[in-house]
């Protein structure tokens, strides 16, 4: 950890190991001695050395050599015990408003966003001038969507730095999280034009590109930023940005090639698996071996992915053998849909701030995939896509059961509805329109609307009521956990109407009648008018359209459809 560490360029922050090594000259020299040493031993990846000089340097360094610690900790993955060390590092100089930082920028990875608010807060009241919290905390504001919050405290920075591009370029972040689509643009690319080859501007830029709809220009802004030298993690993240883009582009190769960055480990949202088999590579032949695929990411994703199932199965032969790990809800629906292959249930778990996804029950296997990992192999061209079939099948009994209720209903077509995702939180909230845009839809005359929405959809369901609205709530269906029963519902239905969710790419991949509205980035089209994943879904797309616009078309569209 040497002296060059002190510098850093105009208008960044310093890194938490500059940070420390800035202020060695507090500390007694055989002490700095250490903390040196152990600078140069993290630098090298040894982090039991690393520690070990660290903690020789109590308790002469005790603040600074437990923020070493902590930083140690952190980066071999031991976030709780590092959030410790830190807090023990805190107790010592409370004043400190370096250590104060450094606990805050942990909560935040460790998931804990509004304790890093307060904490933000706390050293800006400090240090008000301090440009860089004045950044961290807008940000962490915007992620708690308290976009209004952030807004200000980034315009109360611009009056002193106008010409700082990671303000306007956080300001573009915080509009687009608002909706504010055409202002995003704007801020993006003026931090642009002050910083054109910046990594972070240039990453965020091409967000706001995918935000409205411009997979190309978006693309463009990954190639600069990754032909500006960024850090692995940098590379991972704008690899998986780049990858929407070419999806939507309709560039399959490219694409699939660059998802394979989700999993990348340097991003610290990855999925990490822990699986005693070997992983699966392309040059591992499918025929004849004993695989086991393991679904990833969301739930909706699973069953999309699903698809590949029989073209997975016919690509192993007679003498192959496929185990599928998917999620527990998904293991009935997909055990009826293949007979002969082996489904069991995946396990997620958390741990060191990383999701960990096990299979307790695998059995042995010749070797392992993650399920996107065939999408090159099985999904490589659109013309794969053309012999689409649905592949999953509900419990005929309960299919029975639904259609009965739907009868007592009275006539009309029954319409199966719902209108947003699970997780709601930061810049996903705008990929769904507001319940309000959906009134339209809800006034189409003869239909009879059936409640499909998962989680707390009480308040809708009531506001939608007092207009003399009515949907009707499916009795006794656990709309959450129950995925066996809502297949059965979505059977039954006339039509299924949503955003794409868990729910309505079960209903496609029942075959039943889909309707889905989707907004930017809509990569999933893979760059076409529809939905190539699922034969029987009618897709709604974004277009440069406002949702109120969308969902006036797809109620003119379900005006036509025959009450009988």
């Amino acid at each position: 950890m040497t002296a060059a560490l002190k510098t850093r360029p105009a208008e960044r922050p310093l890194s938490p190991l500059h940070r420390i090594a800035a202020r060695l000259d507090e500390v007694p020299a055989a002490a700095r001695k250490r903390l040196v040493a152990a600078g140069d031993a993290l630098a090298d990846g040894d982090f039991a050395r690393a520690e070990s000089l660290a903690a020789a340097a109590l308790p002469e360094g005790a603040s600074l050599a437990l923020r070493l610690i902590g930083l140690v900790r952190e980066r071999a993955g031991a976030l709780p015990q590092a959030f410790e060390a830190l807090r023990q590092a805190h107790l010592k100089a409370p004043a400190d408003p370096d250590g104060v930082r450094d606990l805050a920028r942990l909560a935040r990875r460790m998931g804990q966003p509004a304790l890093a608010a307060d904490l933000l807060a706390r050293v800006r009241a400090a240090r008000p001038g301090d440009l860089a919290d004045a950044q961290d905390l807008a940000a962490v504001l915007r992620d708690l969507d308290r976009c209004d919050e952030a807004l200000a405290i980034v315009r109360e920075a611009m009056a002193d730095a106008p010409q700082a591009p990671h303000l306007w370029s956080l300001l573009g972040s915080i509009a687009a999280q608002k909706g504010d689509d055409a202002d995003a643009r704007v801020f993006h690319d003026e931090a642009l034009r002050l910083a054109p080859r910046e990594v972070p501007i240039l990453a965020n830029a091409a967000l706001a590109r995918l935000d409205v709809g411009d997979a190309t220009a978006a693309k463009e802004a990954c190639d600069a930023a990754l032909a500006a030298r960024p850090t692995p993690p940098q590379a991972a993240a704008l690899r998986l940005t780049r990858a929407t883009a070419q999806l939507c582009i309709g560039d399959l190769p490219s694409g699939w090639a660059d998802y394979a960055a989700r999993l990348a480990p340097e991003r610290r949202e990855a999925l990490v698996f822990d699986i005693p088999a070997p992983r699966w590579t392309p040059d591992l032949p499918l025929h004849g071996l004993s695989l086991m695929l393991v679904g990833e990411q969301g739930l909706g994703d699973e069953v999309m992915f699903g698809s590949m199932i029989g073209d997975a199965l016919a690509a192993l032969g007679p003498t192959g053998r496929l185990t599928l790990a998917v999620e527990p809800r998904l293991a009935p629906l997909f055990a009826r849909a293949w007979p002969g292959v082996r489904v069991i249930g995946h396990a997620t778990t958390s741990l060191a701030g990383r999701l960990r996804r096990t299979v307790p029950d695998a059995g042995p296997v010749q070797a392992w995939a993650p399920l996107g990992d065939l999408l090159p192999l099985l999904r490589g061209t659109l013309e794969s896509f053309e012999d689409a079939k649905p592949f999953l099948a509900p419990d005929p009994a309960r299919v029975e059961h639904w259609r009965d209720w739907l009868e007592s209903l009275g006539l009309g077509p029954k319409v199966g509805i719902l209108w947003r995702s699970g997780l709601m939180a930061g810049l996903r909230s705008r990929r769904f329109a507001p319940f309000e845009a959906w009134t339209p839809v809800l006034a189409t005359p003869g239909a009879v609307f059936v409640n499909l929405q998962y989680g707390d959809a009480e308040p809708n369901l009531a506001r939608a009521q007092t207009q003399g609205l009515t949907i009707h709530r499916p009795p006794g269906l656990d709309l959450m956990q129950d995925l066996e029963g809502v297949a059965a519902l979505c059977q039954a239905l006339d039509l299924v109407v949503g955003p794409p969710t868990a729910t309505t790419n079960i209903a496609a991949a029942l075959g039943a009648e889909t309707w889905i509205v989707s907004a930017n980035p809509n990569w999933p089209a893979l760059g076409t008018t529809g939905y190539p994943w699922y034969p029987t879904v009618r897709a709604f797309q974004p277009d440069g359209e406002t949702w109120e616009a969308r969902l006036e078309a797809v109620a003119r569209a379900l005006a036509q459809i025959p009450l009988s």
